[in-house]
């Protein structure tokens, strides 16, 4: 009798353990991660003291940084297709396939995008203005990608890599939603802009 009890367990054992190796494989499918789309971001590497407007000195200001972009060892851009806003207006900078591309844009040239001029500044009051740039890439593949997800509005006057003034760096990520230049005079607490 204790024999046949032991093979009894033995048995109803090796069922159960058969039973909840089938179970377990079954749930890691139900529970698996979903696949994640990895899409691309632009990305601005900014010239050394051309990263703001200088309101002083509007006639001879200018913004300038090479367009590139991360395509997260994913994708390649075909074209990158870049536009400037102010205020509610929105113009086409222009389309780039090679990269990185060379953007330099003067004050005159930001206004004459919104056919305005550099008299226009300051129109609101408020001593200061600033352009937004955005993108769409697309991709070898024909994909589009914006600028609207998790990458965020940078504005490299309030970088410490640029200014020194801030005790940490704006963004450590590797493209930019927004990037924005303002227009304004001088700060002399910005060692760049004395």
């Amino acid at each position: 009798m204790k024999i046949l009890s032991l093979k009894y367990h033995f048995v109803m054992f090796n069922l159960l353990i058969l039973l909840m190796s089938n179970t377990a494989c079954e749930e890691e499918e139900s529970i698996r991660m979903p696949d994640f789309e990895v899409g691309m971001v632009a990305s601005a590497d900014i010239a050394a003291g051309k990263y703001w407007f200088n309101a002083s000195a509007l006639d001879q200001a200018e913004i300038e940084f090479d367009l590139d972009y991360n395509g997260f060892d994913t994708h390649t851009a075909e074209t990158i297709e870049l536009y400037i806003s102010n205020g509610t207006g929105k113009a086409t900078v222009g389309a780039y396939s090679t990269f990185p591309a060379r953007i330099t844009i003067t004050a005159s040239e930001a206004y004459a995008y919104f056919n305005e001029s550099l008299t226009d500044f300051d129109d609101d009051g408020s001593g200061k203005d600033e352009f937004q740039f955005t993108y769409k890439i697309t991709t070898t593949e024909g994909l589009e990608f914006s600028q609207f997800g998790q990458y965020y509005a940078y504005n490299p006057s309030l970088d410490g890599r640029f200014t020194g003034k801030y005790a940490q760096f704006y963004t450590n990520l590797p493209g930019f939603g927004v990037l924005i230049f303002d227009v304004r005079p001088p700060n002399p607490d910005h060692p760049n802009e004395n």
